[in-house]
């Protein structure tokens, strides 16, 4: 895929969601679904030329979401059904007025929460090479423990980063309601980090000493 293909999904996949908000909210007036959709934008597109300056073959692989990686593929998927959901009971939220009582600084508050969700997600991405859809040991590209960065405070930032701006999304969108898909997606995060840890101290080189020195998974004093 190339990176002008790569960068056409990424600006897609910001615009469509906001778009469907609005059609469904009855108007195009609404800041906050414009503003959060530009900051995915541009969270994105950085990303990806990042990504693609460091390694164009690991942007390849991290764009492709793949049939063989199954745990990350579920929290992949989980992520992009939840994110799509999330949009659509806030937009039709707008229109019916079901939970739309969130403050204007509530927005404001969200929206920088999400951006700095994705900032946490970026910076995990780059510190670690074998950031990668699949899981799997990557003993072929001679795959090591990664302890700096993020990975300094939990063991599984990148996981931690789509929680954060999938709970910030439900203040920046104004929409207490759309915090039901937020709550299945922290559950299936949770069970897949899990299964994901038990296999890294399995079959890591390392990971369980690092793992006993970086207590938490997801949540620095509390998992």
């Amino acid at each position: 895929m190339s990176l002008l293909m790569n960068l056409t999904m990424v600006i897609l996949s910001g615009l469509v969601p906001a778009v469907l908000f609005c059609v469904l909210a009855g108007r195009l007036d609404l800041w906050n679904a414009w503003v959060t959709a530009g900051v995915f934008i541009a969270w994105f597109a950085f990303q990806t030329l990042a990504v693609y300056r460091k390694s164009p073959d690991v942007l390849k692989e991290r764009m492709t979401l793949g049939t063989k990686g199954r745990v990350r593929w579920t929290v992949g998927l989980s992520f992009v059904l939840v994110y799509i959901l999330q949009w659509i009971i806030a937009g039709l939220d707008q229109r019916f007025h079901w939970s739309n009582i969130v403050p204007p600084t509530g927005v404001v508050l969200g929206i920088v929460i999400f951006t700095i969700g994705c900032g946490l997600f970026t910076w995990s991405a780059l510190v670690n090479p074998f950031f990668s859809p699949e899981v799997k040991i990557q003993s072929d590209h001679g795959q090591q423990v990664i302890n700096n960065g993020p990975y300094a405070i939990v063991r599984h930032p990148g996981y931690a980063a789509n929680l954060l701006f999938v709970a910030a999304s439900v203040l920046a969108l104004n929409s207490l309601l759309s915090i039901l898909p937020a709550v299945i997606f922290l559950a299936v995060t949770i069970r897949v980090t899990g299964i994901e840890d038990r296999m890294l101290q399995d079959e890591l080189a390392g990971y369980a000493e690092y793992a006993s020195k970086v207590r938490y998974r997801l949540i620095p004093d509390l998992w």
